[in-house]
């Protein structure tokens, strides 16, 4: 049997990408998904320590087998990069929050 295609959902514990990592589940695919503290490097693995903010992730249906779950953030290379290791495309719902008050609005977008 084939190995599911594998795809990375950019902030998977967001709103939109969780219910994007649902479908694609429902559907058959094996989803990397990013969180910026998911609580744990990669899921499946003991979730004692899991952020309560992505803990219903696991809940969902195939997650099991096919949801592996990676600390990244969007503005950091080398931690997207993992996530995105042998997967066929990426789906990015997150973008970065700041946390102040944005001066210079261009240089913060392409920052």
């Amino acid at each position: 049997m084939a190995s599911p295609p594998r795809v990375c959902v950019v902030g998977g514990g967001g709103f939109v990408a969780s219910w994007l990592a649902k479908l694609l589940l429902s559907r058959g695919y094996a989803v990397h998904a990013t969180a910026r503290d998911p609580g744990i490097h990669t899921f499946p693995a003991p979730l004692l320590r899991c952020d309560p903010k992505n803990a219903f992730l696991k809940e969902l249906d195939g997650a099991s087998e096919n949801l592996r779950l990676f600390r990244a953030d969007v503005l950091d290379y080398d931690t997207l990069t993992a996530a995105f290791a042998g997967c066929e495309g990426v789906f990015h719902p997150a973008t970065p929050v700041p946390g102040d008050k944005i001066v210079d609005p261009e240089e913060a977008l392409t920052h």
